[in-house]
């Protein structure tokens, strides 16, 4: 009441004259907008006394009731998406006072959009079909809450019949001849699949054996499970047998195959827990959902060699798990669902060597690439005449893979050296003698871009390239991550800040108000930082004053990831983004080219981290990167969110001994993902269902 009486209520937000009545729906929004402010730890003010961590969770719960009473606020699933995943306590998770015990709800979980992409290549689709399943969603992509909309089953219904197609018939033919290259031919090339050939090769009607038979074939082909033989006798009673009679045996097949692709046993994983149940109902895995999970962890398919662990008995306790996975990860011949870094849905190598650009197993680059947010960069819209040369974020995007790729094969203190590594990676031969005239200018604004002159001289390979010494300091100053956290013509401190709270210090700020107009003043003759006095005079600071005073740091590069010193200012007075708009869009006479006229401010402010060690202000975005990644709390927010992407969910309370048990194996290992992984797939929160 003191802030926000019936007198000058600070943000115009009157609370008063809630507390002297019931519960009104009218009031609804007034309400949502106090259960946002305590939820993100916005209220009380950091000045004011706070509430005991258990009056804020029964205040919250108590007025989520209120609102759900009426309809109204926020549903529960709603809460379990990766946009909400900060909003645990961070302090409560690793206090060691939750004792667990942990598990997960049983769940049906959607197989993830990698996951489709990757076993519609295995059913012989080839590379030239839409991938759905890649939702939008703020976060990681493949969470057990992300569901599937209209328009991604009607895509996944014509990837069904197209795969049905080339099980059943194989591929269209082609002309064999130069000469005839275009022409239509008819036919196809005929079935690779034995059992199939031979279901369409009996004379007469099939008998019910063989009709099981191949019932059983295509669906353990597709679902990598072994089907009952009540399941065999209902697909072949209601959906095969119909089929048939409906058209011909070779159509009955491709209508069975589709709706094996379209049903819940393709699409989904179930993860229920069928094993051993606890005194306190918890039931452990099975062997069967032990391998699928443990398989995902890793790829984007299911691992052969796992499956086979489970179906022998050999994937049935704690330790068989441990076992299982550590084999798995050291398997460097396992190359089936290995992806190219930096690939565009079609590019596939099959290079063992990850200084060449590939990595067997994708699910852990896939987890940076998400984590960091880098791949968005072709997103961006960029002028190439701002760039000195062509832009091409993918070149950027796979120099970003191939940097994770060194990190992780030595495995050691990997966050630390992802956030402060001054060497990136980048191919050999980008500015080749051997290059072509007309690919000067292009790979010159490549080199640019990490402010090089030369390119790397190893003699093959990806290697590691020193950039300009005191001007980067991990991925957050990689051309990729600047270019992905930028706008289209100039920088983003808002986006960049935000980046850093949520993902380093594991805040959140509220969403933005549906009627403010995010919109700087055009003042092209002042810099962003100048642009965004507009913020502090108002209620937007509340929030930006948390994220801009981070994302100004990294004002050292510009919207293309190049370093700079200086704002170049053209005669006119006005702030050209970047100096190499100066080759191609201005006269280079005497007098009228910009100047560096205006020094680069870089310093920023790290406060209310939640770490005292961390608050006070920062001069360079090198200064902070060293500094966030030596803080325990930075390294913990990272292992919150290695647990969310491979285990598909936020974390609770109950999760906090597996979160330490994580914390811990980092640490003890010397900074190792891999023990940091083998921690995660060894606790009960990925072991047990509830």
């Amino acid at each position: 009441m003191q802030c926000h009486g019936a007198e000058k209520p600070k943000g115009e937000l009157q609370l008063d004259d809630l507390i002297a009545k019931p519960f009104d729906p009218a009031d609804s929004k007034r309400w949502q907008n106090i259960l946002e402010m305590v939820d993100l730890g916005e209220m009380p003010p950091a000045e004011q006394p706070e509430p005991p961590g258990d009056e804020r969770e029964l205040f919250k719960s108590a007025v989520s009731k209120q609102l759900a009473a009426f309809n109204v606020g926020k549903n529960d699933w709603e809460k379990e998406l990766p946009r909400y995943a900060n909003r645990v306590d961070h302090g409560a998770l690793f206090s060691g006072e939750h004792k667990g015990p942990a598990f997960t709800p049983a769940r049906v979980w959607r197989i993830s959009g990698d996951t489709y992409q990757r076993l519609m290549k295995d059913f012989e689709l080839g590379f030239d079909f839409v991938v759905p399943l890649k939702q939008n969603e703020t976060g990681f992509h493949d969470y057990a809450r992300l569901d599937a909309d209209e328009a991604t089953i009607r895509t996944m219904k014509q990837n069904a019949k197209r795969v049905a197609t080339a099980l059943v018939k194989g591929q269209p033919n082609r002309p064999k001849k130069r000469e005839d290259r275009g022409k239509i031919v008819e036919g196809y090339t005929g079935t690779k699949h034995k059992a199939i050939r031979e279901f369409l090769d009996i004379n007469g009607e099939p008998s019910r054996a063989e009709l099981e038979a191949i019932m059983a074939y295509i669906y353990t082909y597709i679902t990598k499970l072994e089907p009952t033989d009540k399941e065999i006798d209902s697909w072949v009673d209601e959906v095969l047998v119909p089929n048939i009679e409906a058209s011909d045996r070779e159509a009955g097949l491709e209508g069975t195959i589709v709706a094996i692709l379209l049903s819940p046993e393709f699409l989904f994983r179930v993860e229920i827990g069928k094993g051993e149940e606890l005194a306190d109902g918890r039931r452990m895995l099975s062997s069967t959902e032990l391998a699928f999970a443990l398989s995902y962890t890793l790829h984007n398919h299911p691992v052969k060699t796992v499956l086979a662990e489970a179906k022998e008995g050999r994937l049935e306790t704690r330790e068989d798990v441990e076992r299982v996975f550590r084999g798995l990860y050291d398997n460097p011949r396992l190359l089936r669902g290995s992806t190219a870094a930096g690939h565009k849905d079609n590019v596939w190598q099959s290079s063992k060597d990850h200084r060449r650009g590939t990595y067997s197993r994708p699910k852990l680059v896939q987890f940076f690439q998400q984590y960091f947010g880098y791949t968005k960069a072709p997103d961006i819209f960029k002028d190439d005449l701002r760039h000195g040369g062509k832009h091409n974020p993918n070149n950027l995007i796979k120099d970003a893979d191939w940097t994770v790729l060194h990190v992780l094969a030595k495995d050691k203190n990997v966050l630390e050296e992802l956030l402060t590594t001054d060497r990136f990676a980048m191919p050999e031969g980008k500015m080749s003698k051997h290059a072509k005239p007309t690919d000067k200018p292009r790979l010159e604004g490549y080199l640019e871009s990490y402010n090089l002159t030369e390119a790397p001289t190893q003699n093959r390979g990806i290697a590691l390239t020193a950039t300009p010494e005191g001007q980067r300091a991990g991925m957050l100053t990689h051309p990729a991550w600047l270019v992905a956290h930028s706008q289209n013509f100039h920088t983003d401190p808002v986006r960049r800040g935000k980046w850093i709270l949520g993902h380093l210090l594991g805040y959140d700020v509220p969403e933005l108000p549906i009627a403010v107009q995010a919109q700087l003043p055009e003042e092209h003759d002042k810099t962003i930082r100048e642009r965004f006095r507009v913020v502090k005079a108002s209620e937007c600071w509340r929030c930006h004053k948390k994220m801009n005073p981070l994302g100004e740091v990294f004002e050292a590069y510009d919207d293309f990831g190049r370093y700079r010193t200086h704002h170049f200012v053209g005669s006119d007075g006005n702030i050209v983004e970047t100096e190499y708009e100066t080759r191609k869009r201005f006269n280079r006479q005497e007098g009228t080219a910009p100047q560096p006229k205006i020094p680069v401010v870089t310093t920023g402010e790290l406060f209310g981290t939640g770490d005292p060690e961390l608050d006070g202000p920062v001069k360079h975005p090198v200064e902070l990167m060293h500094k966030l990644a030596k803080s325990e709390r930075v390294r913990q927010v990272f292992i919150r969110h290695v647990f969310r992407y491979f285990m598909g969910r936020n974390e609770t309370l109950d999760d906090s001994p597996t979160l330490m048990a994580m914390d811990k194996a980092y640490v003890e290992s010397e900074g190792s993902f891999k023990e940091t992984l083998v921690a995660l797939v060894t606790s009960d929160s990925f072991l047990y269902r509830k």
